[in-house]
């Protein structure tokens, strides 16, 4: 028997789409799930499968997202949320499969319960690493006064991250305009002084605007590294200890590294 392989973008509403579409394939066409898979890139094609684009439509994917809220419960939901916003290629048919377990139970929102499931296990493994990716760059994510006045943010992240660092600054900054960049992705988080936030694509990020930071922002980024300088004892320095509390792959884009200091390595 063939099996149905539903391409779908890599994104949210993406991937809801492809669940609906594949569970309405899996039901009519008699088929059932076992046969039905959901990836957000072709890959190589394998012997026996069927390709079918999914083109996203946000009211296949609002429907989905209201049945699992009202089935499963948010604590799942918000489970599957952080599993699709993961960088790794089976996170599609992990909460696909994961979502037809739980609506198969009574009590659906048992379902992260499962942990012998190996969707179910997938999944868990993947919202915990996209959780606590979203946890480091709350910490280390540094913001740049421009010539403006407005705030800049770069980021680099593994997985799609941005839209859950837009509550958290919104709150702790309200009266500011902000901006985060997600590098990797060609994103921006854009935050107007006391309004809301919103995100939107964007093909490159103005080198010039970017790098025309104000004179006091300058002026404090130097007395930070001065300080940091200052304070640092040479013989109790720990630089194995340092890369553990502040990862090497975050320091490219905190302006305290950007020009250097030998003490903060």
């Amino acid at each position: 028997m063939e099996t149905i392989v539903f391409i779908c973008e890599n994104n949210i509403e993406g991937i809801l789409t492809g669940v609906y579409d594949a569970w309405v394939e899996a039901l009519s066409s008699g088929l059932g799930h076992d046969h039905c898979r959901l990836q957000t890139e072709l890959g190589q094609p394998e012997l026996f499968c069927v390709y079918r684009e999914t083109p996203t439509d946000p009211v296949k994917a609002g429907k989905v997202i209201r049945t699992l809220r009202r089935k499963l419960g948010e604590e799942v939901y918000e489970c599957l949320c952080y599993a699709m916003a993961s960088h790794e290629a089976d996170k599609a048919e992990a909460v696909y499969k994961t979502i037809v377990e739980g609506l198969s139970m009574k009590q659906g929102f048992r379902v992260l319960d499962k942990v012998m499931n190996p969707y179910v296990a997938r999944c868990f493994d993947l919202k915990r690493n996209v959780g606590g990716e979203i946890h480091r760059e709350l910490e280390f994510l540094r913001f740049q006064e421009l010539e403006g006045g407005v705030l800049l943010a770069k980021i680099h992240p593994k997985n799609d991250v941005l839209m859950y660092l837009g509550p958290h600054f919104s709150d702790r900054l309200p009266l500011e305009n902000f901006l985060i960049y997600d590098m990797n992705r060609r994103k921006v988080l854009f935050h107007e002084k006391q309004k809301d936030w919103y995100m939107m694509d964007a093909l490159e990020l103005d080198a010039g605007m970017a790098g025309r930071i104000s004179t006091q922002e300058e002026y404090y980024q130097d007395l930070f590294r001065m300080f940091c300088h200052t304070i640092s004892i040479e013989s109790r320095e720990n630089r194995a200890l340092q890369r553990q509390f502040l990862p090497l792959y975050f320091r490219d884009v905190m302006p305290e590294f950007a020009k250097g200091s030998r003490k903060i390595v």
